[in-house]
């Protein structure tokens, strides 16, 4: 079961040189170095060769930001050769550790995409939902023109997506690059958008794909999976290589009952607020 399921904003898999310490499940009192897998407005996904307990208090600091504060375990998510899988919660709600800006999931129901975005003039951070036509302009110019709360008063700034390590990069590279986007045909709410997304299921893994159209707050895809009606994934749309991709709970509400091509149709739509308490034993793993 994910711990960190109920979630009060969206999931960025971005990792972050953070150091923990406290006293672990033996008694034994430690300082780890460590990195985010995940970072929420309120905590993290972080892995650990200690043994923590749920509500176990522990000191959490953020290199590139300076900020330490009291965090609290939720609970053990997996393990791994390296170590344990824990989710954290930052216990002050108004302690930003990350200083990136979140949306409520309120806010971001009905985008088309979600992006981590920086600021190139001044680097603030900020997780940004999308619609159809600013999705577009992103894929196009790779920076989006938008306000900027901390460059007020200097007019709109150039934004662009936040990258992770270069190690990371490296090991995504042979996805390619992101698709070219097609001619701009609409056909009612959804427009003809090829966007590279990345698909995940705890049972049927991670799989890329390209969309065929993008409409308000959802996608249509193909697949040789056939992800049955009403199934729940995660998915980061855009999905970019060596980018900070942000996987937002969603379901299946269309499926094709043949393939064309031995390719299956499915129509996903976002269920960030509906879902939020449903999305458990997603399994934990490095940005595909």
């Amino acid at each position: 079961m994910d711990p960190m399921a109920n979630r009060r904003s969206d999931r960025v898999y971005l990792e972050l040189r953070i150091q923990i310490s406290g006293v672990d499940a033996t008694g034994e009192s430690f300082v780890e170095q460590r990195q985010t897998l995940v970072v929420s407005r309120h905590g993290a996904k972080i892995i650990s060769r200690h043994v923590l307990v749920p509500q176990q208090p522990l000191n959490l600091r953020c290199y590139k930001t300076g900020i330490e504060t009291l965090a609290r375990v939720v609970g053990q998510i997996g393990r791994a050769d390296e170590g344990y899988y824990y989710g954290l919660e930052v216990s002050d709600v108004q302690v930003n550790v990350w200083t990136i800006e979140f949306p409520s999931l309120a806010d971001t129901q009905d985008a088309a995409g979600r992006v981590l975005l920086e600021c190139i003039r001044c680097h603030a951070q900020e997780v940004v939902p999308l619609d159809v036509f600013a999705l577009e302009v992103l894929l196009a110019n790779q920076t989006l023109l938008r306000p900027c709360k901390q460059c007020a008063g200097q007019g709109n700034s150039l934004w662009k997506q936040v990258a992770v390590r270069e190690a990371e990069q490296m090991a995504v590279s042979k996805i390619g690059a992101m698709p070219v986007r097609t001619s701009n045909e609409r056909r009612d709410p959804r427009i003809a958008l090829r966007v590279a997304v990345c698909i995940r299921h705890p049972e049927f893994g991670t799989e890329l794909a390209t969309t065929e159209n993008v409409s308000r707050g959802g996608f249509r895809f193909k697949s040789r999976r056939r992800y049955a009606l009403g199934t729940i994934i995660e998915a980061a749309l855009p999905y970019t290589p060596g980018a900070a991709n942000i996987f937002a709970p969603a379901q299946i509400v269309y499926a094709d009952e043949a393939p064309v091509g031995e390719l299956y149709a499915h129509g996903v739509a976002y269920k960030l607020t509906e879902m939020a308490t449903s999305l458990t034993g997603l399994r934990i793993e490095r940005p595909c």
